[in-house]
């Protein structure tokens, strides 16, 4: 009977090794004190390795947001922020996992992941000229984007669902569900998601934080667990 279980435990691991390993999963974590005061995660879960299918799941509590240090940091920011512009961003140059103001500007976290050009006016191929003259018509909104996915930036989050909105208890529970998600294989090292504070027409870069890919092991811990 111990050896049946014993097998049954392994044979469990075993698919969860394969579960994971065909459904990619990435994380992108705000620490509050690193990130203008924003915690919390942004979770993006594919439906197969190889699949553009992908869940996006926002767990933010912005309560702690300190608006003067934002304010301080770019003046015309003077409106109360309401809102959150997001997007998928191409670089990273901080030595932590999440950060804030300066260390998620265009120098430290390069502009909007772009591959197929649809050219918003922070797309990383905006400083082309035939890209730059496409910027100026760009109109990537959720309405748009679902009835044309190539009118989006892949990277342009909040084109594609909307802005990031806290209620009135200051937190973010949302869950998106994107038949176009850029491949788990597209990812790099370096990409990261920056949040922008909405105060008027200005979008300053208040918060961001890298991408990591959820492991394996990780995974396992609770499948082992209920072995022992």
């Amino acid at each position: 009977m111990i050896q049946l279980f014993g097998s049954i435990c392994i044979f469990t691991v075993a698919l969860a090794r394969a579960a994971a390993a065909d459904n990619p999963s990435f994380v992108y974590n705000f620490k509050a004190s690193d990130a203008a005061g924003i915690d919390g995660t942004i979770k993006v879960n594919y439906a197969a390795k190889d699949s553009t299918v992908a869940t996006i799941t926002a767990e933010l509590d912005f309560s702690t947001v300190d608006q003067k240090k934002i304010t301080t940091f770019d003046g015309n920011c003077t409106g109360d922020v309401t809102s959150y512009k997001w997007h998928i961003h191409t670089g990273w140059n901080s030595a932590k996992s999440s950060d804030s103001l300066k260390l998620c500007s265009k120098a430290a976290t390069g502009n909007h992941y772009d591959p197929l050009k649809a050219c918003g006016p922070a797309s990383e191929y905006v400083a082309e000229p035939e890209c730059k003259a496409k910027s100026l018509t760009y109109a990537c909104n959720p309405a748009a984007y679902m009835a044309d996915p190539m009118v989006c930036e892949k990277g342009d989050l909040s084109g594609k669902f909307g802005a990031l909105t806290p209620g009135s208890n200051h937190k973010v529970s949302e869950k998106w569900t994107d038949s176009h998600y850029p491949l788990a294989s597209e990812s790099t090292k370096t990409w990261s998601i920056v949040l922008h504070a909405v105060c008027g027409k200005e979008t300053p870069r208040v918060s961001c934080a890298l991408g990591n890919e959820q492991k394996e092991h990780a995974k396992e811990d609770g499948h082992k667990k209920k072995c022992r």
